[in-house]
């Protein structure tokens, strides 16, 4: 298995919603809200872009509390947990230019979205986008809160939808490291309702199972019938299915 990044729709779609949010006018409202299902590639892309970009991504925990928060981040940038830190860290936030990605981003709503709050606070004075990723009843959670000073700081909602057949056949083609004919790729895409954790679960099963190919065949696609009797995936907690 290659470990790039694929750039699929949902990626390029990310990306516009970037731009908007970097060309807003008030620039208080730099938060952007990432939604989606679980398993559509919300977190790579995420990697991917704040690699690029410089930008500190964090993950939200149900023990977070400000003061956490803020340590995490502040360790992430590098910076000495000392007398002063916090300030430390919001200098370096400006001068870079760092954006702050926070994912599970449902659990900074609890207490009252305290840790929400303090982020709110510290991209206020930054200028800074504020990227956090949502399950779909959490940001119901937020638009449905008395948070009207978070709500009106949201310049842009990135939803991640189901990942397209070209999409699946981007990721076999870009990250399998044997070649995998059109049939399997719509099967793929089929059976695991384009789930890119379980397509890319996929591709690991299919790599070992042409590794006993023949040698005669095995610079071939992959095809259906070649995975016959293969535990190809298993499908949102279901018993696994066969490759036919």
């Amino acid at each position: 298995m290659k470990r790039e990044f694929v750039k699929t729709s949902n990626a390029v779609l990310f990306e516009a919603k970037i731009r908007e949010a970097q060309q807003r006018g008030a620039r208080e409202s730099g938060l952007v809200a990432l939604t989606g299902r679980p398993g559509e590639g919300k977190t790579r892309t995420l990697q991917a872009w704040a690699a690029e970009v410089g930008a500190v991504m964090v993950t939200a925990q149900v023990d977070w509390t400000p003061r956490k928060m803020i340590v995490e981040i502040a360790e992430k940038l590098g910076i000495e947990i000392t007398r002063g830190f916090e300030r430390r860290m919001e200098e370096m936030i400006v001068k870079g230019n760092i954006s702050i990605i926070v994912d599970e981003a449902g659990f900074t709503l609890q207490n009252k979205a305290a840790c929400l709050e303090k982020l709110r606070g510290i991209t206020d004075k930054s200028s800074t986008l504020l990227v956090l990723v949502f399950m779909t009843h959490d940001i119901s959670r937020l638009f449905a809160a008395n948070l009207k000073q978070l709500k009106d700081r949201i310049n842009n909602e990135c939803n991640f939808k189901k990942s397209t057949l070209e999409d699946v056949a981007l990721v076999c083609a870009q990250l399998s490291e044997v070649p995998i004919a059109p049939d399997l790729v719509k099967h793929i895409h089929d059976k695991t309702d384009a789930c890119m954790r379980l397509v890319i679960n996929a591709i690991t099963r299919i790599e070992i199972a042409a590794r006993v190919r023949p040698e005669a065949t095995r610079n071939n696609p992959m095809t259906l019938a070649d995975l016959k009797g293969v535990e190809l995936f298993h499908v949102l907690g279901q018993a696994a299915r066969k490759g036919n």
